[in-house]
């Protein structure tokens, strides 16, 4: 039976890419959401902008999820959680 002996500051491979799919699945929630903001801004239809909010808010919540996953994840391995700004998140 193995026992992993990896340290905090160089996570494993699988680890390294669950954190990049968080960053990643952050950034396209976050372009989707202003995307759908920016689709329900003038829209004179009713129903079409309830719909847009809705999926806006959707992705908004999708991007906060994926940010919270980091930060679990980080957590897990004892290092400094990621910041939530858009910058930090690109950069990840």
């Amino acid at each position: 039976m193995s026992s992993q002996t990896g340290s905090p500051a160089s996570p494993s491979p699988r680890i390294e890419g669950a954190l990049a799919e968080c960053a990643t699945g952050a950034r396209i929630a976050e372009r989707k959401a202003d995307r759908y903001l920016q689709l329900a801004q003038g829209e004179t239809d009713d129903t079409v902008y309830e719909a847009c909010r809705s999926m806006s808010r959707f992705y908004g919540a999708m991007h906060a999820f994926f940010l919270e996953e980091q930060r679990a994840i980080d957590a897990l391995l004892c290092t400094a959680p990621l910041s939530d700004t858009p910058e930090a998140v690109q950069r990840a």
